[in-house]
């Protein structure tokens, strides 16, 4: 036998070390794992930032190529010791070697205050019928709706450009004679070129790339899509609180365009009118961790397999260890659990889920015990709830029962103190017992109940106000050791019904005499006939 308690314990030993083992190792995994999770996420954090300003940059480069080529043609324009001829030959010049330095060129028109066409590049027949063109008299004046500015240079919502029919973003500044406005000189942006760059980023399946105008117009977004191009982000969280109010940022949003949840990262292009935002997706940015994640977890499965199979081994040997006893344990605990419920429901109301009369007495038999032995103040407050009869005829009884659990719960939310307690007495009639607490105290107490009662506004239309209100009766005394918890309920029911008399929803008290001043006197007297 000694030698068989001796294996019991070792296998319960290991059990136990088995068990703080795999709680170790899952801890480690764990930690691991959310540490593996926040990289991942700062990670994303980082590529978002630098793929932001890296385009920022390149688009603030294309802008910048292609605002100095429009000062470089608005300064030969200006020249008027120039023959046209000469001016003609010298802009062909000009482009054909911006063209090859700058492939983000598509197109320049310079038109004048009539619309008229003066210089044209490249010069080849003009795309016809090709939806969303602008027409050229529409070129011809600054204040055709252009979505940027920066030092005179406007910047536009992409449009199909009317001398190559391809999709440019325009850029347009005026062209002075004299110091007056004499038309437009704009140069059309490709917007394949800027496609092309987006594409070359990596984004993840589901990230997005957006370039758009401080005032809040998208000129390219990555998923293309020709709706996105010229929409308005003025409604969009991305724009509205956040590239709106700062320079750059990150935020955390919920597509409106596709739903997907997205790390934004957003920034403003230096010299222009212009922001560029990157977003990954949150599921493309874990998705290495959760590979990891889902390797690790083979190990967790097995290591959990093996340890299952080890306790399984080790519970049964111990269980095959006198299983008499054990099965006489069992019922043992069974039979104590069955009656502490049994007691614990006894105590309690079903339907309030307070207190019940029966538990009341015994506390209230406590309470007075100990009082009358301290001296000390004992207060009991009976509620009953105004005309509930009408109420449950009106309502009906199930609205009678909810009535009454709203009651217990303000009830209950007035137990401050160690030895309060709130129960029902019965019917709608609650009590509430008040240890160590004066009339004045408990009158104040049984209004906040009053007060939190009307508060529910519980509609009650048979009763005056047109919600549920209820009564108190307060009964306060210095227990003697005669007394019986019969005679506080008497008190407090007398009050309970003077309340009732006098107009409902109302507290009224009942104090009996401390018998400290009386045992005192009658203790002074017994003194003075003894020594008489």
């Amino acid at each position: 036998m000694p030698l068989k308690r001796l294996n019991n314990k070792v296998r319960i030993t290991s059990l136990v070390l088995a068990i703080l083992g795999s709680a170790l190792f899952g801890y480690a995994l764990l930690n691991g794992s959310l540490t593996s999770r926040e990289a991942a996420l700062k990670s994303g954090e980082t590529a978002t930032l630098n793929i932001a300003t890296g385009l920022s940059t390149q688009v603030n480069l294309s802008f910048r190529a292609a605002d100095l080529l429009i000062q470089e043609i608005a300064e030969l324009e200006g020249n008027r010791s120039l023959p046209q001829a000469e001016l003609q030959r010298l802009l062909q010049d000009l482009l054909t070697r911006q063209s090859r330095l700058f492939p983000e060129l598509d197109s320049l028109l310079v038109i004048d205050d009539q619309g008229r066409i003066l210089h044209r590049w490249p010069s080849q027949p003009a795309p016809t019928g090709l939806p969303g063109m602008e027409p050229a008299a529409a070129m011809a004046r600054m204040q055709a709706g252009p979505e940027g500015r920066s030092s005179g240079l406007l910047i536009g919502t992409p449009v199909i450009s009317s001398v190559t029919g391809h999709w440019v973003i325009p850029l347009t500044r005026q062209r002075l004679r004299q110091g007056k406005p004499a038309g437009t000189i704009r140069v059309g942006v490709s917007l394949d070129h800027f496609m092309r760059l987006f594409n070359e980023i990596n984004i993840g399946k589901q990230g997005s790339l957006v370039l758009a105008s401080t005032d809040g117009n998208m000129l390219l977004r990555r998923p293309y899509s020709a709706e996105f191009l010229g929409k308005s982000m003025a409604e969009l969280p991305l724009y509205r609180d956040h590239a709106r109010q700062r320079q750059s940022g990150w935020a955390v949003i919920q597509s409106a365009q596709d739903g997907v949840l997205r790390l934004n990262y957003f920034t403003r292009v230096p010299d222009y009118p212009l922001f560029v935002t990157a977003a990954l997706a949150h599921e493309d940015m874990l998705a290495d961790w959760r590979e990891a994640q889902r390797a690790q977890l083979m190990v967790i499965v097995a290591a959990g397999l093996l340890v299952g199979l080890l306790t399984a081994y080790l519970v049964r040997v111990v269980r095959m260890r006198d299983r008499a006893e054990e099965e006489i344990e069992k019922k043992n605990l069974s039979l104590k659990l069955l009656t502490e419920n049994l007691r614990a429901q006894a105590m309690l109301d079903g339907m309030t889920g307070i207190p019940n009369r029966r538990y009341l007495d015994e506390q209230l038999q406590l309470a007075m015990q100990n009082a009358s032995r301290s001296k000390s103040a004992l207060s009991l407050v009976m509620f009953d709830v105004d005309y509930f009869k009408k109420y449950n005829d009106l309502y009906g009884h199930i609205q009678g029962d909810y009535c009454l659990q709203d009651i217990a719960r303000v009830l209950r939310a007035v137990q401050r103190r160690h030895g309060d307690l709130a129960a029902r007495y019965g019917g709608e009639e609650f009590v509430l017992l008040l240890p160590d607490t004066d009339l004045g105290a408990a009158h104040r107490i049984a209004q906040k109940v009053l007060d939190g009662v009307r508060a529910l506004e519980i509609p009650h239309e048979g009763n005056a106000g047109g919600v549920v209100t209820i009564s108190a009766g307060v009964m306060t005394c210095v227990p003697r050791p005669d007394m019986r918890i019969e005679d506080l309920f008497a008190g407090a029911d007398r009050a309970l019904y003077r309340a009732k008399d006098n107009g409902r929803n109302r507290v009224e008290d009942c104090q009996l005499p401390r018998p400290v001043k009386a045992a005192a006197a009658g203790s002074t007297a017994a003194s003075s006939g003894s020594s008489g």
